[in-house]
């Protein structure tokens, strides 16, 4: 009786993701808004007996990347309690929000902690808020994941990288 040992197929190499350079986008702020709904909780066992969702959105003109046509730009910032220092040291976050671009028109949602909310508020207010300068993926079939944002009363050219 002869015994033929079984040969198993090479193992194929896992592919490496490619490093990728940040893209960074620049926003121009034109108008905001903010809005906030206040109700009972439908899950009242998970987040108490009460609900609220506030959004901070900001509307303006894409500056950077030049070579992305967006014709307009919405940003739309929510906040949450469960972001708050001291509540978020156990996450690992792999983006803070996302971009899409769908026939000229950028959106974009972001997360961000609840106690920001009054000085973005007050800042907004007092029309010091003139920039949104978001750090992340370079956009593939309209959708970019981000890993940053900041917001920005002066931007000078030098303040950024050069563009890719």
């Amino acid at each position: 009786m002869t015994t033929t040992k079984k040969t198993s197929a090479p193992r194929k190499q896992k592919r490496r993701r490619t490093r990728v350079d940040p893209v960074y986008y620049v926003v121009e702020v034109q108008e905001w808004d903010w809005s906030l709904w206040f109700g009972v909780s439908n899950m009242p066992e998970r987040n108490g007996p009460y609900d609220d969702y506030r959004h901070l959105v900001f509307y303006g003109k894409l500056l950077r990347p030049s070579k992305v046509k967006a014709e307009s730009v919405e940003l739309s910032f929510l906040p949450s309690k469960h972001l708050n220092e001291g509540q978020r040291e156990r996450d690992q976050p792999h983006s803070i929000g996302h971009l899409s671009l769908h026939r000229g028109s950028m959106s974009g949602v972001f997360s961000m902690p609840a106690d920001v909310l009054p000085p973005l508020l007050t800042m907004a207010t007092a029309d010091r808020l003139r920039y949104v300068v978001m750090q992340g993926e370079k956009l593939h079939y309209g959708q970019a994941s981000m890993t940053s944002f900041r917001f920005e009363m002066k931007i000078r050219e030098d303040d950024l990288p050069p563009e890719v």
